[in-house]
């Protein structure tokens, strides 16, 4: 059919259209992808940084150990955890899993030569290790094999703000940033007497989880069998991975069996969650808006259709295939989307905006992620135009064919 008989179709398809439907339709629809798309937006730029800190902690994990008693200190007992503490632990219904912290056994001295105007100094240290399961930091970074004399480190963050704030300030040497802090190479020398050896290391990482200083985990183990004679040692702390939705019995129980924890690691674990599940259920809202919008829309053409099936047939036996029958309808639906969807993007960008302003004192973003999420929408309208073509098409050809 030529061009005028595709133009017939349109304008019995626009006589029939309801300007009151049209609006209420544009509405809802730019209201669910404005939704849709800021919370989209704010979840990707935001949501992860809410359960890190540049720190290789990932979220959900507290660290537990045994409160240290008087008597304990005057009977030199060990505040270590049994196995069967260990195992009872593993069975708590606000558990996941359990990783136990392993402890050097024997003398660490860290050497730093004089660079960058740093005076050079030497000082004990002390090592622990978790399984890799529980941290999230580079693989090819964190690694060491038998035989290596490099060791990687992960220090506490405060470590590095007491040397900035304490220490520099008050010999009056230069501070140093983390990046700059993490170039330094260092020697550590283990061991004593003819098993003694100094080894290559440098930090990799900061973490403002918990104070302790972590090497991997095979090097620790390794290094208590050869420079310490001990191997099966009853850990003194253990890192415990908690169900995202937390558990009000959690506290209590911790107390009863007199385990030390951060409260404020459980309250941000709670908050995380509770805050990933508003991002998710606004999004399903807003897409919830959106498609009903749609359908609705879809519905009003089907009616329109049903209105005029005997239209509809005449033009099918007259010469008019499905596709040219269901053209116009799918045009006009997917304009009126296209309308909310570009109504919808100054207001998300403009809001977005003023969240960077408002969020950006506490949280560095360094790219944000509109344009991946305004890209994912077009990709969602595609999908709704191609459900549409096969919806308006059988109803079409349900008419026709009668």
């Amino acid at each position: 059919m030529s061009l005028n008989s595709n133009t017939l179709i349109e304008k019995l398809v626009r006589k029939n259209l309801s300007i009151l439907r049209i609006i209420t339709f544009c509405c809802f629809s730019t209201i669910g992808f404005f939704i849709l798309l800021l919370a989209g937006t704010v979840y990707l730029d935001y949501g992860k940084k809410f359960g890190e800190d540049s720190t290789i902690w990932k979220a959900n994990y507290i660290v537990l150990n045994k409160n240290i008693s008087a008597l304990q200190t005057l009977t030199g007992e060990k505040p270590d955890f049994s196995t069967e503490e260990i195992n009872e632990l593993k069975t708590q219904p606000f558990v996941k899993n359990v990783g136990t912290f392993v402890s050097s056994q024997f003398p660490v001295k860290l050497q730093i030569g004089g660079i960058g105007g740093i005076r050079g100094f030497s000082t004990d240290l002390f090592f622990e290790s978790i399984p890799e399961q529980f941290i999230d930091v580079n693989k090819k970074e964190w690694n060491w094999k038998e035989g290596e004399d490099f060791i990687p480190i992960i220090i506490p963050k405060n470590y590095l703000n007491l040397y900035n704030f304490g220490f520099a300030t008050s010999q009056g040497l230069p501070q140093v940033s983390e990046n700059l802090f993490k170039q330094i190479p260092f020697q550590l020398i283990i061991g004593k007497g003819e098993k003694q050896k100094t080894y290559q290391a440098r930090i990799i990482d900061f973490t403002t989880k918990i104070n302790t200083i972590l090497v991997p985990e095979n090097f620790l183990q390794w290094a208590n069998h050869n420079y310490a004679n001990k191997n099966n040692i009853n850990p003194s702390r253990v890192i415990v991975e908690t169900n995202s939705e937390g558990d009000e019995n959690s506290i209590s129980y911790f107390e009863q069996h007199n385990y030390d924890i951060n409260r404020d690691e459980l309250k941000n674990n709670e908050l995380t969650y509770y805050l990933k599940l508003s991002f998710s259920l606004v999004l399903l809202i807003g897409l919830i808006i959106v498609l009903a919008a749609i359908w609705l829309m879809i519905i009003n053409f089907q009616l329109m259709i049903e209105k005029n099936k005997h239209k509809t047939k005449d033009l099918f036996l007259i010469g008019y295939n499905i596709n040219q029958l269901a053209r116009p309808y799918l045009k006009f639906s997917f304009i009126f989307m296209l309308i909310s969807y570009i109504i919808a993007l100054p207001f998300v960008y403009y809001l977005t905006k003023i969240i960077q302003t408002k969020i950006g004192k506490f949280m560095n973003l360094d790219n944000s992620s509109i344009w991946i999420v305004t890209c994912f929408g077009i990709i969602m309208m595609i999908f709704i135009y191609i459900i549409n073509k096969i919806i308006l098409k059988q109803s079409i050809k349900k008419i026709v064919l009668k």
